[in-house]
C-alpha cells in the first residue's frame, strides 16, 4: 500500500469518531489538515462510498 494511501486511510479513521461526535465536517477537515471541506469529501467518499453526512446518519 503506497504511503499516501495509507495517510489517507488514517485520517478515516481519526475523522469517523469526530464526525460521530457531531463535529461539522468543515472543522473536521480542517483539522485533518485539508484545505478545503471539498477535499476532504471527496477523498471520503471515494475510500468509503459515501459522504461524511450521510455516513453519519447512516451510522445511527
Amino acid at each position: 500500500m503506497p504511503l499516501s494511501e495509507w495517510r489517507q486511510r488514517l485520517k478515516i479513521v481519526r475523522a469517523v469518531p469526530m464526525l460521530q461526535e457531531g463535529a461539522t465536517v468543515e472543522n473536521v477537515a480542517l483539522d485533518l489538515g485539508y484545505s478545503t471541506a471539498s477535499a476532504f469529501i471527496a477523498m471520503f467518499k471515494r475510500l468509503l462510498g459515501t459522504t461524511p453526512d450521510e455516513y453519519r446518519k447512516n451510522s445511527y
